[in-house]
């Protein structure tokens, strides 16, 4: 990876690659919007996707019909996906509803 993270979130992408996404890292303590993905092919190595709307930590994601949905997260409400296809970040319509201080909203994905 870029830079070492923790409190993200990661899941496999509809082409087998794994994404890691957002959480904490580098030289701050901050929230972050990265996005990577690991590929295992002839080599092995992380590609930059597009940042996320909103950084954020501890959220729940999944990955289904070429999306990846997440939601939630410390402070967050909100919900976003990523299309695979188009290569951007699509925020949904709706937010969660507020569960805790936590942001365990996310947990309802």
């Amino acid at each position: 990876m870029s830079t070492a993270q923790y409190s993200c979130s990661g899941c496999v992408m509809s082409d087998g690659r794994f994404a890691v996404l957002g959480g904490r890292g580098g030289n701050s303590d901050d929230p972050m919007l990265s996005c990577e993905a690991l590929t295992i092919d002839d080599s092995i190595h992380w590609e930059p996707l597009p940042p996320m709307h909103d950084a954020r930590t501890n959220f729940a994601c999944a990955a289904m019909a070429g999306c990846i949905i997440i939601a939630g997260g410390i402070g967050y409400q909100s919900d976003e996906a990523y299309d695979e296809v188009l290569g951007r970040w699509l925020r949904l319509p709706h937010d969660l509803p507020h569960v805790s201080w936590l942001g365990m909203s996310g947990a309802l994905l």
